[in-house]
């Protein structure tokens, strides 16, 4: 996401890929697509990944969001939990953490 390179997402991502977050975006041409408008609108967005705890087919992701000209500031903390099947990514979850 944050090189835009959008070219692994067929790879990565189930045919099926569902974001809860974004029902909009169904599928690894769907996320190649929004990968690139995000890109055009927002350059400077950047994901960031501080833990990754899971098994087999279950991850809880840990990070946040901000921006490139304020790497040590984290807009909004998240939690992502995504299910794998085969290999690849079918669906996602995204919640908010609240700021203390």
């Amino acid at each position: 996401m944050d090189t835009g390179d959008i070219s692994v997402a067929p790879e990565v991502l189930s045919p099926d890929w569902a974001d809860h977050a974004h029902p909009e975006v169904n599928g690894p041409a769907d996320v190649q697509r929004a990968v690139t408008q995000t890109h055009a609108t927002r350059p400077g967005l950047r994901f960031y990944i501080h833990t990754i705890l899971g098994n087999d087919d279950l991850l809880s992701v840990v990070g946040g969001v901000g921006h490139e000209s304020r790497p040590d500031a984290i807009d909004s903390r998240l939690i992502w939990l995504i299910r794998l099947l085969d290999g690849q990514m079918v669906e996602m979850w995204t919640y908010r953490l609240s700021t203390p």
